[in-house]
């Protein structure tokens, strides 16, 4: 295996599947990093059987010296790489089971393991594919995210439910103490249902992809395709430079593949609140605002605020904490109902409301009864709080 090509397009090629890579992996192969090349082609897959990142640059005439492959440490080829001067042309060569990387007057040899013992992670089984837009897929992730449990027994909570239906692809999360979800409508899908739960950390490796994708084509909103199997969700996106007519040159193309999370989730639909009683509309910016500075004296492991509604006009927002200070604010809302004492984590609150903007919805029933949150004229975006106990 030999072949050269320019250092700037090796690392990125590196920079978009590395953290795919897992050296703490009981399986030693999974810290390294798959190099396979041929006539017209470098492919690099990274992967630690739960995610599946694969880059795949065409090569110019004459970079394939001689066809190959083999696996390197991900970390040491990033690494080295990286700190190669820029615009320099980089030599990779197999010899003796050894990786050679020769740049300029840099000369590397890294140990390697047989491309034939990299697992393959699988590929997704009678596909159903959806499009959408990268903006309408990077609101759906943002808008969600944070409500995934972190460590749960419910091993289902730890994702996120991608749910297509009537022609609107939902993302739903839950870690049992609040929910967020956000849909969009979309085209080409008439008759067609499907629900599957992305694992957590492939949902923030897709969000990071797609971050990237913008950070690099900003004006090239691309279309995406999910192909959605019953054990695997594949993505692939094409990164590159964008030529005055649109076009994408020199691309990179790289294939998400990642295993879906093989359980039941939850019916979110009964725990959103039908109907309500108690109506609060307040500005997100000044509630945002009053919350973080309230925070500051709550307790620092329930994180519990208090929301005194006292009329149709005022809101008093208090904390307290072990050391028995004291923060108390007033904020000026629209509240229709009978007067209401409810506490929530202030946490959970500030989460939602950096994802809103405009004037909020607090719809309510009781003091001990979940409590739906919603921007004012926003139908795509819901979202749940369980009050606490302080």
């Amino acid at each position: 295996m030999q072949l050269i090509l320019s250092r700037d397009s090796l690392l990125q090629a590196i920079n978009l599947i590395f953290k795919a890579s897992d050296k703490r992996h009981n399986m030693v192969i999974l810290g390294n990093m798959k190099l396979v090349v041929t006539k017209d082609k470098l492919m690099l897959t990274a992967s630690d059987l739960e995610v599946e990142l694969q880059a795949s640059l065409n090569l110019p005439q004459g970079a394939c010296i001689e066809a190959g492959q083999i696996t390197v440490p991900a970390t040491k080829l990033k690494d080295i790489v990286k700190l190669l001067p820029d615009n320099q042309s980089v030599n990779l060569s197999l010899k003796d089971k050894h990786c050679l990387i020769v740049s300029g007057t840099s000369r590397f040899k890294l140990n390697t393991l047989p491309a034939e013992d990299f697992p393959h992670l699988g590929e997704p089984e009678n596909a159903i594919p959806i499009q959408i837009g990268r903006e309408s897929l990077t609101s759906l992730l943002d808008k969600t995210q944070f409500a995934m449990a972190i460590q749960d027994v419910r091993y289902y909570l730890t994702g996120m439910l991608f749910e297509l239906k009537d022609n609107l692809l939902s993302t739903v999360a839950t870690d049992g103490h609040r929910l967020a979800l956000a849909r969009t409508a979309i085209g080409g899908v008439d008759g067609i249902t499907l629900d599957a739960i992305l694992p957590r950390k492939a949902v923030l490796e897709l969000q990071r992809l797609i971050g990237e994708l913008k950070r690099l084509m900003p004006s090239h909103d691309n279309q995406i395709t999910l192909n959605v199997g019953r054990e695997f969700l594949q993505v692939i996106l094409p990164f590159g430079e964008i030529d005055k007519d649109g076009n994408i040159q020199n691309p990179t193309v790289v294939s998400f593949t990642a295993r879906l999370i093989d359980g039941k989730f939850p019916d979110y639909r009964r725990v959103i609140p039908v109907s309500t009683t108690r109506h609060a509309l307040i500005k997100q910016d000044e509630l945002s605002h009053v919350l973080r500075r309230v925070a500051i004296l709550s307790n620092e492991k329930s994180r519990g605020v208090v929301f005194n509604f006292v009329n149709d006009s005022d809101l008093e927002i208090q904390a307290t904490n072990a050391e028995r200070d004291e923060a108390n604010e007033q904020i000026l809302v629209k509240y229709q109902g009978e007067p209401l004492e409810i506490s929530f984590n202030v946490a959970y609150l500030l989460d939602v409301l950096d994802v809103l903007g405009g004037e909020v919805e607090l719809n309510m029933t009781q003091a001990n009864g979940s409590v739906l949150i919603k921007q004012q004229g926003d139908v795509q975006h819901e979202y749940v709080i369980m009050p606490m106990r302080i």
